[in-house]
């Protein structure tokens, strides 16, 4: 009879030790504990402290290399603070080196398939109804495409109630209702890619929300059938065409010179939008009067209004005498010129106003974002504080810019 009390209680230990060890979740060298979002390190000692009941506060002095289990964080008067075990709180400052548990980890550790307020998306081939209630038999809102993302909202049982905003429709704006958890995911792990061409991010089809210049580095997570892939870029998520995207890294090709002023002079055919926000904020635009020569209202600023300011007649000039360009901007309050020699080498100085600016970079094309989208430029100088361009002249507080 003891020989089986003996058995039976050595099964019991051994599947009560199975199941201890099999609900450990190690990431990073450590144990994941339930609802840890990250995990901190400290480059050097640092100080922490937590709140006590009676409003005062008790400090810890946390070691280099020591880690830290966060929980969420907050933001005060100092800015973002870290949630860490044991009540204690520390300031987000560069000796402070957060790594944020992958969401598929934390969902291991709790238990739960879905995390509400995190983004899902429709995984079946045929897309995924929107219903009005957690079962089949309810009613359709809309159809949703493969590749639709959706935010959690809750999880009610074999359904998951979302947030889902097509923005195809201007009729429509947020639906709200459930979907089965069988028909959508969490995004995987994303592969790293480069953009290849000036593209615009779309929040949703058709929605623009911002524009990516040649060898952005984005997460790409999956890829519709109508050619969209899905990605992120700075916690920024959203659509771009597949076909914009590259495997290999997009390198910007360096040149060692430019030959002649050519190389980077303005099109005398074109109007010129001149801006420059300090020490007096102007706006102009120049229109051709000959082959070297630009002229135009510069319209004065007082205290952002455009209407009210001084309006002034003003020029803008090239010469070219021994290869040295020179560009003139006058007016009754501007004396400007831009003095570069050509051939003009990496390492060689241009020259702003009789202020010396050191060339450190040429690219045979680069893109800029100089009036709120990327546009690609031509043999473009990186001097000092300035670059130049065909077609840009730019500095510190303005710019000159073919329309």
């Amino acid at each position: 009879m003891m020989k089986k009390w003996i058995v039976l209680l050595t099964f019991i230990l051994c599947i009560s030790f199975q199941t201890n060890t099999e609900a450990k979740v190690i990431w990073d060298g450590a144990e994941i504990t339930k609802g840890q979002t990250g995990k901190l390190t400290f480059s050097k000692d640092v100080k922490i402290y937590k709140k006590n009941a009676d409003g005062t506060f008790t400090s810890l002095v946390v070691k280099k290399g020591e880690f830290y289990r966060v929980y969420g964080h907050e933001f005060s008067t100092v800015g973002k603070v870290y949630k860490m075990s044991g009540g204690y709180r520390v300031q987000a400052t560069d000796l402070v080196i957060y790594k944020e548990v992958p969401l598929a980890v934390q969902q291991q550790v709790s238990g739960v398939k879905f995390t509400v307020g995190t983004t899902i998306f429709a995984n079946s081939a045929k897309g995924v109804s929107i219903k009005e209630g957690p079962n089949r038999s309810a009613k359709t809102i809309m159809q949703t495409p493969y590749g639709a993302v959706f935010k959690v909202v809750e999880v009610s049982g074999d359904y998951v109630k979302v947030e889902y905003n097509p923005r195809t429709d201007t009729t429509i704006d947020y639906v709200w209702g459930y979907v089965p958890q069988d028909y959508v995911s969490n995004l995987p792990e994303g592969t790293i890619q480069y953009v290849k061409q000036i593209v615009d991010l779309s929040v949703r089809p058709g929605w623009q929300s911002q524009s990516f210049k040649p060898g952005t580095s984005v997460a790409v997570y999956f890829t519709t059938a109508d050619g969209r892939a899905y990605v992120s870029s700075n916690k920024v998520y959203g659509y771009l065409p597949a076909s914009a995207l590259s495997k290999t890294p997009i390198v910007d090709k360096e040149l060692l010179s430019l030959a002649e002023p050519s190389a980077i002079l303005f099109d005398a055919t074109q109007k010129i939008s001149l801006s420059q926000t300090a020490p007096e904020y102007y706006l102009a635009e120049f229109s051709p009067t000959a082959s070297n020569r630009w002229q135009g209202a510069i319209q004065l600023v007082n205290d952002d209004e455009i209407s009210g300011g001084k309006q002034l007649e003003g020029a803008l000039s090239y010469t070219v005498v021994n290869k040295k360009l020179t560009y003139h901007l006058e007016s009754e309050r501007q004396d400007e010129k831009l003095m570069i020699q050509f051939p003009l080498k990496v390492n060689d100085t241009i020259y702003v106003n009789g202020q010396a600016q050191k060339v450190s970079k040429i690219y045979e094309q680069y893109a800029l974002n100089i009036t709120g989208s990327y546009k690609s430029f031509n043999n473009v100088v990186i001097a000092g504080d300035y670059i130049i361009a065909k077609g840009l002249v730019k500095g510190p507080y303005m710019y000159w810019i073919h329309m």
